[in-house]
Formats: structure tokens, sequence, C-alpha cells
């Protein structure tokens, strides 16, 4: 159980891509050993394993052989596939990491996990209209321990086909399956302040900035201009020097420092 558990964690952590999972497992030191008494399928398990923490972790390399370790110790583990297809997204590597979400589906056709991965590589690569089938299958199951996931990506996708009352609602589902989950809290925000509905975006980039261990240079920049936009002079400098002494390169940096 508590291995399945490391393992949903850090596969979701992917298609949000921007907040972090935090895994109440230990990472076993003796892999090796384990590997060599177990059967197949914990075989594959434990590789998987392995594969999602060099992941997290950012050893993209390590992840992929572990991750192909797993695929060919049992390749009827879907799992395995489904951390291939992240590791090959990782990689920008986007024919393999499909072909290796759609062998994850042949296995587990209704597998919320891969049905989300895939959705958000489709949505990426080929159509962000044809992804939203798969955010909505993977929402079909009752037990999804990560649906929130499913609803950001599905937002993204939403925004980038122009529909923004979508996006909007896709957004505010994601909040209400975890109202801290900090990635949709930014993208609410922005809606909010390009509705006009300053205060609104002030208080939910507020609580996104408290959730996140830095704010990105999208998120600061959100900040400047909520604050311009209130002549608020002492936030939007203190974002602008936070944009300038993080970001000195940044085309928000530039922005922000004219006022725009």
């Amino acid at each position: 159980m508590a291995l399945n558990k490391a393992l949903l964690c850090v596969m979701s952590l992917l298609v949000a891509g921007v907040s972090g999972c935090v895994s109440q497992t230990t990472i076993e030191t003796k892999v090796p050993d384990q590997t060599a008494m177990a059967g197949a399928l914990d075989r594959a398990q434990i590789h998987t394993q392995r594969a999602a923490e060099y992941y997290r972790l950012g050893n993209l390399p390590v992840a992929l052989e572990a991750a192909q370790q797993a695929v060919d110790a049992n390749g009827n583990f879907a799992p395995a596939y489904n951390m291939l297809g992240i590791v090959y997204m990782g990689l920008h590597e986007d024919a393999k990491a499909k072909q290796a979400y759609e062998q994850a589906l042949r296995i587990a056709p209704n597998d919320s996990e891969t049905l989300n991965n895939y959705g958000w590589l489709i949505c990426q690569t080929q159509s962000p209209a044809k992804a939203m089938q798969y955010f909505e299958l993977a929402l079909r199951n009752p037990v999804y321990a990560t649906p929130e996931r499913a609803h950001y990506n599905a937002g993204v996708c939403a925004r980038r086909m122009g529909d923004m009352t979508k996006a909007e609602s896709q957004f505010r589902e994601a909040l209400m399956r975890q109202p801290l989950f900090s990635p949709a809290l930014y993208e609410l925000a922005e809606i909010r302040f390009s509705q006009g509905a300053v205060k609104d975006a002030e208080f939910l980039l507020g609580r996104h900035n408290q959730l996140v261990q830095a704010p990105s240079v999208e998120a600061l920049y959100l900040g400047a201009r909520i604050a311009h936009a209130q002549n608020d002079r002492a936030a939007e400098t203190s974002y602008v020097q936070q944009l300038r002494r993080r970001f000195p390169d940044a085309t928000q940096t530039r922005m922000a420092s004219e006022g725009k």
C-alpha cells in the first residue's frame, strides 16, 4: 500500500506541473537485494518506484533506465508504462511517451492517472479540444485520488482553446476538490484579474504565494500588475525588486519595471 501511494503521488506530479507531492513513505536503500528476491510483479513495482523517485529528483536518465527495467520485468504492469510515459515527456520524446501511455491504457483502459497524463500530452502536442475527452474519462472514476489535477489540466487546455468560461469553471472545480491546490489558485487569479476583479485576484494570488516555496516569474508579474492597478506603490516595488533579483533577464521583469 505504501508503495502504491508513493507511485500515485509522484505520477500525479507531472501534470500539474507546478506543486509537488509529499509522500509519507521512505526510499528503500536495498532495492537491488529486494529485486533479486522478488517476483516479476514485485520487481516491476520496485523499479517503477525507483523511476518515480529519480524523476522527482530530476535525474531523468536513471529514471528512464528504471522505468524500462520495470517494463522488462513485467510487460502487463500498467503503472510501469505510465511512468515510462512521464519520463519520456520529461525528456521531450513525445512520440515515445505517446506509445507508453497507449500501452498503459491497453492494459488498464480506465486508469485515471494514465488518462490524465495522456490527455496532457495530447493537449501539448496535438489538440487541446481532443485532450478534453481524456480528462473527462479520468474524472468519471469515483475513487480517483487526485481529480484536482485533471480539472486543472482541463482548465489549461480550455484556456488554450480560448474558452475562458470553461477554463474558469475547471479551475474552480479543482479548488473545490483541493482548496490548497496552488496551480489552480494562480490560474484563477489571472482570469479574475483579466475580468477586472482586482481584489479577488489579489486574494487568490496571496493564497497561492503562501503555498509555494518561491513564487514563479508569472506569479510575481501578476502581483506587480495587481499592485499597479490598485496604486499600491509599496507592493508594486516589492514585486519588481523580487523580479529583478530572481529573474533579471525575463520579459516580465522588464514589463513590470515599466509599469505594464
